[in-house]
């Protein structure tokens, strides 16, 4: 018995708590509404797990685009914790506030992956750096305040134009520095002996701490109709797949249709993908009235479809790559009335018949070593 079939039956319980999935339908619009609004005030959490657990998928940030008026949902970002371990996946604006409502302090996230320099991706990267470096010192953490050791030991991969976004960010933080020889501050690391950048120079493994091995692939979101990077300004965007002890987990980011996803998610416990539905974007949402605005809204739909999944596309997807659970994140639109939610799952279901859930901010689920 695989892991997630040992948790799907309480899965049908708490997820439909906070998500929609099609296990059990729904009877109105009224009732879908009330199950697809969670507290806010807790991260919620899959009973399933017990105490033994040792990977867990917590969906810190679940909005794709533009920052969600309404606050329900903060920008991309995902953590997985693997045996107590935290990898970060993406750090989109609300990163941080996510992180502590869902109770792990910045300066225990050691490990960062993004997926592509886009703005709701990367724009809540100089916040996770400032707040684990000062409250990684305010908090005493030993490896903030150990000043006898240099190598850093937060470490963020990406493409190659990650290294871009590190050198702004610690230009920031090299402001905010000058204030480490203050006697308050005496025994407070500085920046670069707390942050390094690591660029993913090719597709392939590239990552493995013994416990964790990382894959990247190259995806179709800088890339129409084939995968390729803008080798010009080093753009690639990646997906990537976790393999850990207790299961695998592969993140799509952002990227149209692909072959290298559906290759490198083949056997996969978990998939969590983007999803977009443009016809919702721009009759549904405040967010597609830039849009249907715009001087050239066809270009812009011809490439939101073409790099970008809609849920159909997911759902074929993960059924070619037999992958047992689906999560979606990176909605767009995520700000349109809950009971448009079952949709994007009914969407997905019409080619793929394993549990699909429509992730919420602050959503986790744990897959149990065997």
């Amino acid at each position: 018995m695989n892991t997630v079939e040992r948790t799907k039956g309480n899965l049908i319980a708490s997820a439909l708590v906070c998500c929609a999935v099609v296990f059990q339908p729904t009877a109105n619009a009224a009732d879908a509404n009330a199950n697809l609004e969670p507290n806010r005030d807790q991260p919620m959490i899959n009973p399933a797990a017990s105490a033994q657990q040792a990977t867990t998928i917590t969906l810190l940030g679940t909005k794709g685009g533009t920052p969600d008026p309404s606050g329900r949902r903060a920008q991309s970002s995902t953590l997985l914790t693997v045996n107590g371990v935290h990898y970060l996946i993406d750090a989109g604006d609300g990163v941080v506030p996510r992180l502590i409502k869902a109770g792990v302090p910045p300066y225990t996230v050691r490990k960062v992956f993004l997926t592509h320099r886009h703005l709701d991706h990367t724009a809540g990267l100089t916040a996770f750096m400032s707040q684990s470096w000062f409250n990684g010192w305010f908090f005493h953490d030993k490896y903030y305040m150990d000043r006898s050791t240099t190598k850093p030991f937060v470490e963020i991969y990406g493409p190659p134009d990650t290294s871009t976004l590190f050198e702004g960010s610690m230009k920031f933080l090299s402001v905010l520095a000058r204030d480490t020889d203050a006697p308050a501050f005496g025994t407070m690391k500085l920046p670069p002996e707390v942050f390094s950048v690591r660029t993913i120079e090719k597709p392939g493994a590239f990552f493995n701490d013994g416990t964790v091995k990382v894959t990247a692939i190259e995806n179709t979101h800088f890339g129409i109709p084939m995968p390729g990077p803008i080798a010009k300004n080093g753009d690639f965007s990646f997906a990537y797949r976790f393999d850990t002890p207790s299961g695998s987990v592969v993140f799509t980011g952002d990227s149209g249709p692909s072959e290298n996803i559906t290759k490198l998610a083949e056997g996969a416990d978990v998939l969590v993908s983007e999803v977009l539905d443009f016809k919702l974007l721009t009759t549904e949402s405040r967010e597609g009235v830039g849009i249907t605005k715009a001087p050239n809204p066809e270009q812009i739909r011809f490439r939101m479809e073409q790099q970008h999944l809609s849920p159909e596309e997911v759902g074929k997807m993960a059924a070619k790559a037999g992958v047992k659970l689906v999560i979606l994140s990176h909605v767009v639109p995520g700000d349109v009335s809950p009971k448009y939610f079952v949709e994007f799952v009914a969407a997905v279901k019409k080619y793929f018949s394993g549990p699909v859930i429509l992730g919420q901010d602050l959503f986790q689920y744990s897959m149990v070593k065997q």
